[in-house]
């Protein structure tokens, strides 16, 4: 395939340069709640490369690393977009297109910063610490009192069966709400970001390849 996998584990790149692990591995890891440590998380971060059209030069690069934590960065890139922009239109290589068409690609610039604050915020703020706690306390106290109210009050295999499955429902919903409070911490919970970023170059490459087929027959008529 072109695109990079949608699970990570499954990218035949990361198994060639030797970061590679079993999913059943990383499941197991997942389920008893063991994120990456940081070694892991570089090493992850390093085969998997955003691919940037054009690249970047020596200079961004080098401001980048010296920009401290991701906050900064996304701030710097999204600075360096607007002076971007603007530069170019005061320069007059956008032609005659109207300023509040100018103002629109800020906006959506705007709409971009705004919505990765919001996962910023929603990755960082915990969950309130008392009802996390409740929670944790409430499900060790099933754990030990369910098993011994279902075999007094059913059959041993009927009280099995239901203890397991009551159980389970509350584990399950333990660890939905963990991953809630921490979506983007935890394989293989992970969002695809090298695959939305290969789609977001691939829909960059084809608008900018040409005109539409058909549009030079209209451009012809006007003339």
């Amino acid at each position: 395939s072109i695109w990079p996998a949608f699970n990570a584990y499954a990218d035949p790149s990361i198994k060639r340069d030797g970061f590679g692990r079993s999913l059943f591995l990383a499941t197991f890891r997942f389920l008893f709640d063991i994120s990456r440590t940081e070694q892991e998380r570089a090493l992850y971060n390093v085969n998997r490369p955003f691919r940037v059209i054009g690249g970047i030069s020596d200079g961004e690069a080098a401001f980048l690393q010296s920009a401290r934590g991701p906050s900064a960065k996304v701030a710097l890139v999204n600075m360096w977009l607007n002076e971007f922009t603007m530069r170019e239109h005061l320069h007059g290589s956008m032609g005659n297109v109207g300023p509040p068409i100018i103002s629109r690609l800020q906006q959506y610039q705007s709409d971009g910063f705004l919505w990765y604050n919001a996962a910023r915020k929603m990755s960082y703020i915990p969950f309130p610490l008392p009802h996390a706690q409740l929670t944790v306390i409430f499900l060790y106290i099933c754990t030990a009192l369910l098993p011994i109210l279902m075999i007094s009050f059913t059959e041993f295999w009927s009280g099995l069966v239901l203890n397991f499955l009551g159980l389970f429902v509350i584990a399950g919903l333990h660890l939905v709400s963990n991953e809630l409070e921490y979506p983007f911490r935890n394989a293989p919970n992970d969002l695809p970001l090298n695959l939305f970023q290969a789609q977001f170059n691939e829909g960059l490459l084809t608008m900018f390849a040409g005109y539409h087929p058909d549009s030079w027959w209209e451009i012809k008529s006007t003339a």
